[in-house]
């Protein structure tokens, strides 16, 4: 059977999101149901495009897809769900036991081959460097972490889907499930941030939109996170002071004074694993000012509880995070 998946994604996504039950109650955002992100809600429903996306596991678009995802079944499958509830006399039945979903932002590890690669065969533009330098930080800064931005997204991936199939590209992050098929990671310029692991190869790709409403950093999806700048503690000597940072922003203008800092995706995102990396160092946090910050200072002092204590650099309230600091006093100790 055919369907009409314009008249099926034109239904008010609000009310397909009731149908499935759930429970949009927040303009900031709602945990998603792939059971990530409790304690950092990142599914949002957006009104005036009628669509989805979660800023953790990175899976989004129209109805179709929604369904699909949150019911594990195939495209068809889901048109069937959409056109029997809403124009046909079969309402859906929700599942009386609740799903079990996995979480999907850990089924896949990195492909250092196709991201160094696309490290080799990019470029940052003045556009890129025009931004970045606009933000603090030097051209020496941007050359060392080897910023690179994508102008036509397009041709981008027209050019990676020859040299790679789409299965590849799909299982390191590049491509993404839509419709039934894929679609791109980035669809709008985008500046990239490669994150590198110790031996210097290219494990993940950091994405930044400047242009779109709503999305802001976009993280490979269905990736393992990582750390980002974690090479720099090959030129630590034991003992020295190393600053965790949440994000790649607070991690380079950190870098821009000179310190030695690594940056986490995500206030929820350090995992207990993480800690060997830092056992020979003296660590020091910098979490925003916020809810979310707090959250992130707790969860790295959780993680090293056993091992080793840490220490929090706190600066005044009024500003959200390190960048903002520096960007406005002139008196950093």
């Amino acid at each position: 059977m055919k369907y009409d998946k314009e008249k099926l994604n034109s239904i008010d996504i609000l009310e397909v999101s009731n149908m499935l039950g759930i429970k949009n109650t927040s303009k900031k955002g709602i945990p998603c149901f792939n059971g990530h992100d409790s304690k950092s809600p990142s599914l949002h429903f957006y009104h005036n495009t009628n669509t989805f996306y979660c800023f953790g596991c990175g899976i989004g678009t129209k109805n179709i897809n929604l369904v699909m995802e949150y019911c594990d079944v195939s495209f068809l499958e889901a048109c069937e769900i959409l056109e029997k509830h809403f124009f046909g006399n079969s309402p859906y039945q929700r599942p009386k036991r609740k799903i079990t979903y996995q979480y999907k932002i850990d089924l896949f590890s990195h492909d250092s081959e196709v991201y160094q690669w696309i490290l080799d065969n990019s470029t940052l533009s003045q556009r890129g460097l025009d931004y970045l330098q606009d933000r603090g930080y030097s051209l020496e800064t941007i050359r060392k972490q080897r910023i690179f931005d994508i102008s036509n997204t397009e041709d981008f991936f027209k050019s990676l889907r020859k040299k790679w199939d789409d299965e590849r590209l799909y299982k390191c992050g590049l491509l993404k499930t839509y419709d039934n098929g894929f679609s791109n990671c980035w669809w709008c310029y985008t500046i990239v941030f490669p994150c590198l692991n110790l031996k210097s190869q290219v494990i993940n790709l950091e994405g930044r939109y400047i242009d779109h409403e709503h999305l802001r950093w976009v993280h490979l999806p269905n990736v393992k996170s990582s750390i980002y700048n974690l090479q720099i503690l090959d030129q630590c000597n034991i003992g020295e002071k190393v600053y965790i940072c949440e994000g790649v922003s607070d991690t380079l203008s950190m870098l821009e004074k000179g310190y030695k800092a690594i940056g986490i995706m995500g206030a929820t995102n350090f995992k207990k694993e993480y800690i060997y990396y830092f056992m020979d160092y003296d660590i020091y946090v910098i979490p925003d000012n916020d809810n979310g910050g707090d959250n992130f200072y707790k969860n790295i002092v959780d993680a090293f509880s056993l091992h080793k204590s840490i220490k929090r650099i706190t600066f005044d309230r009024k500003y959200n995070d390190i960048s903002d600091y520096f960007k406005e006093s002139k008196n950093v100790k």
